[in-house]
């Protein structure tokens, strides 16, 4: 059994893709499994970090009111950013959040 916090990271880094191993030797020389798959982009460790703290129920995806909780602000534009409408935010969609809103030019 993992503690609470070690469990919340591992369920968000399975949630982005992140947890997989990468390809590994085998004994025989050969290589086992895919050496084709990119490897993942490289997570914006201050949005996983407000991710963990708002995601009250550790299950790597953020429901409205657990944004609602977190910043309220933020869960104004929640319908903009769930992508899928399942009325959870996976990580990517989360950082979508933290990025300015849609149909405003952000400063260069």
């Amino acid at each position: 059994m993992c503690g609470r916090k070690a469990c919340a990271i591992v369920a968000l880094l399975s949630a982005i893709g992140a947890a997989s191993l990468p390809a590994a030797e085998h004994p025989s020389g050969k290589a086992v499994g895919s050496t084709s798959l990119r490897p993942p982009p490289p997570l914006d460790t201050e949005a996983m970090n407000a991710m963990l703290r708002a995601d009250v129920d550790k299950d790597g995806t953020l429901t409205r009111e657990e944004l609602e909780q977190y910043d309220l602000s933020l869960a104004r534009r929640f319908k903009d950013v769930d992508s899928d409408r399942d009325g959870k935010l996976t990580f990517y969609e989360f950082e979508k959040l933290l990025g300015p809103p849609p149909g405003t030019m952000e400063a260069v």
